[in-house]
């Protein structure tokens, strides 16, 4: 029953902060990704399959908001950071330990405690 909680918050964690997971990808890896690059990176790390619907939402809404750029190759159409965009995953990547706890003492002020 346990694990079964634990998966359904994690997969709503990776469908809820998609963006900021490509944000991440895009910054980390500095090189152009397309939205099949996204889809098997989450089955590869969390084991996770998620619909192309939801990544290329979340794809379009960051280039809406100027923080990634589409460009066509030859075989895909692939996205990279804009200046906009590299500056927030800067300030994303400056901030994971701020962001960590702040779940953290969100769990554990709601009552539920570790069972370590």
């Amino acid at each position: 029953m346990e694990m079964g909680i634990v998966r359904e918050i994690e997969r709503r964690i990776i469908t809820d902060f998609m963006d900021v997971i490509i944000l991440s990808m895009l910054y980390n890896s500095r090189n152009a990704i397309g939205g099949c690059d996204v889809i098997k990176y989450l089955h590869k790390r969390f084991h996770f399959l998620v619909s192309p619907g939801t990544v290329y939402s979340h794809i379009y809404a960051l280039e809406r908001k100027g923080l990634i750029q589409a460009m066509e190759t030859q075989r895909k159409r692939v996205y990279s950071l804009t200046e906009k965009g590299q500056r927030f995953a800067e300030k994303l990547a400056n901030s994971k330990e701020r962001i960590a706890s702040f779940i953290v003492n969100l769990i554990s002020k709601n009552g539920v405690k570790s069972s370590q």
